[in-house]
């Protein structure tokens, strides 16, 4: 059976390593005079997926990304997907997380087949501070969140309100999620929008645009192949709001993602 270590820590080349009891008590030492529990029980997940989203973006191909597939949780902290962060409460019922995020909307110029678009600008992918509260009961998940971009590229916000709820069968688990999300006037016009100098130069219209909210739906499978291991698929359909729909940018209704991987459950 795999060996179960008290302590395990990450060096600066990410090498896992545990403790004899000389360190183990220099560690406890350091963790008190931090304030920070040395013996934090975690649970979940970690695996790799591969992610393609598709934002839209006219005659430009979707974006594939490898993504770690992780959801780990102490008491205190936790790695889910692409964020990681705190619990400022974290009961049965209610949950409220402070968490920074990979926000991976962006758009290469060089990737689009248009030659108008190859001479925009590119938008950056980006990184989010949010703030998270979960509801949970036997009538499944209420999650509401607001996260602003903290990296300087949008310098916008976004805002999104869910609902899902666990089916679970014969080993597969089935979690469909419906929901809306709020993008603020600069988010849209950054990922959207076409400046007077990019519209000279491109030809296509110059674009301004404001806030908008999507409505989505997301479903997720998963499927247990062994006590340790599981795989998992998901797909993402969000209706493009009208402000993001008229920019010039943009050549459809949807945007649309989906991604597959495997998971390790300790």
């Amino acid at each position: 059976s795999m060996t179960r270590y008290p302590y395990l820590l990450f060096d600066a080349d990410n090498t896992l390593f545990c403790f004899d009891e000389a360190n183990a008590h220099a560690f406890r030492a350091v963790c008190a005079a931090f304030a920070v529990p040395a013996h934090a029980e975690f649970t979940g997940s970690a695996g790799l997926g591969v992610h393609v989203w598709d934002g839209g973006y006219r005659d430009t191909d979707p974006q594939v990304w490898p993504v770690p597939a992780m959801n780990i949780e102490t008491d205190h902290f936790y790695f889910k997907g692409l964020e990681a962060g705190g619990y400022l409460v974290k009961t049965d019922a209610h949950r409220l997380t402070l968490g920074v995020s990979y926000m991976g909307l962006g758009f290469d110029a060089g990737d689009s087949d248009d030659a108008r678009m190859k001479k925009l600008d590119d938008r950056d992918r980006s990184f989010f501070a949010n703030v998270t509260y979960v509801w949970r009961s036997q009538l499944g998940q209420i999650m509401a969140s607001v996260g602003a971009d903290i990296s300087g590229k949008s310098e916008g916000f976004m805002s999104d309100v869910s609902w899902l709820k666990r089916f679970d069968m014969a080993g597969f688990g089935v979690p469909p999620q419906v929901g809306v999300l709020f993008t603020s006037k600069k988010f849209n016009d950054y990922y959207y929008g076409i400046s007077h100098a990019e519209s000279k130069r491109s030809g296509l219209d110059a674009y301004s645009a404001d806030a908008g909210v999507s409505p989505y739906f997301r479903l997720i499978g998963d499927y247990r192949i062994s006590e340790k291991f599981s795989v998992y698929a998901e797909g993402t359909v969000r209706s493009l709001s009208k402000e993001i729909k008229d920019s010039p940018m943009v050549d459809g209704d949807i945007a649309y993602g989906f991604g597959a991987g495997v998971s390790y459950h300790f």
